[in-house]
């Protein structure tokens, strides 16, 4: 909606409006711009599928809980502007006409059995937003196959993950039983994980890409601390210094956009300097 909504004024104007800067979805939006560079690198092969695999140790806050209870919960949206464009904002190029670079989502919707097995992410559908985005303005490739879950050590670990995902949603289903939850279980606004929890946090990605022609890239991307929390302050911190100090580098020059097809390598080259670690981990180039 913030697309339908503000790009035209922002690109008049040259503001840069950059949505998701945050642990959602920074990681997985700029190691897939990383992994398209490669792809589209090797004489313009398109990229056609990205496949991630998330490890992380993090907690939600009573704020986000807050959030997401009213997301589910609370009054209906008004999507006049996204009805009123007549296609999909995410797909919007600067000329106001609807872009060819689709993105389709496959992400893991209960879990799947490869190696590593994987979950279903609660946050994957806007990680997969974010990645749409991108790819409709850089030009990833005309059919992006975006697919993203927990990577688990067995299938055992994942079954058990969504069984106790589909045990809370029963719960938070009936007025009654959420309720329960919300007042006796779940952390308040103003509530959240401890320091201590918050050193101990983690989070790694794992990206695998596959292009048109067969190319096979690898990368991963991990930050040191609690993602949720820590780490997406020293995120939003770095988006904003790389609109601002590092401006010269970037080449959006207005709309609204996701990290990965605004501020892009320059806000890395940031977290990479500030702690958080990137590699390629394979590069198998089709010739």
């Amino acid at each position: 909606e913030m697309v339908a909504l503000h790009d035209d004024a922002a690109r008049a104007s040259g503001a840069n409006i950059v949505s998701l800067c945050g642990h959602d979805s920074v990681p997985w939006d700029i190691t897939t711009h990383m992994l398209a560079k490669k792809i589209n690198g090797n004489g313009g092969e398109e990229l056609v599928r990205v496949d991630m695999y998330d490890k992380m140790l993090s907690a939600p806050s009573g704020g986000t809980i807050e959030t997401a209870w009213d997301i589910m919960f609370g009054g209906v949206r008004d999507f006049t502007a996204s009805r009123a464009l007549g296609f999909d904002p995410l797909l919007k190029q600067p000329s106001g006409e609807k872009g060819q670079m689709n993105t389709v989502n496959r992400n893991v919707k209960v879990m799947d059995f490869g190696s590593p097995s994987r979950a279903f992410f609660v946050m994957s559908g806007v990680n997969l937003s974010a990645v749409k985005r991108s790819n409709a303005i850089n030009g990833y490739g005309r059919r992006v196959e975006y697919c993203e879950g927990v990577a688990n050590k067995t299938i055992l670990h994942s079954a058990a993950q969504v069984l106790g995902l589909a045990i809370f949603g029963l719960l938070v289903a009936f007025p009654p039983t959420r309720w329960i939850v919300k007042r006796f279980f779940l952390p308040k606004p103003g509530e959240g994980p401890s320091e201590e929890f918050m050193d101990r946090g983690f989070l790694e990605v794992v990206g695998k890409a596959v292009g048109s022609r067969g190319s096979k890239v690898e990368a991963c991307i991990r930050f040191p601390v609690d993602p949720g929390y820590k780490d997406t302050a020293r995120m939003l911190v770095e988006s904003a210094l790389a609109l601002s100090v590092d401006s010269a580098k970037v080449k959006a020059k207005g709309g609204v956009f996701t990290p990965g097809c605004c501020q892009g390598e320059v806000l890395l080259e940031r977290l990479v300097r500030g702690g958080t670690t990137f590699e390629y981990t394979r590069e198998d180039m089709a010739v």
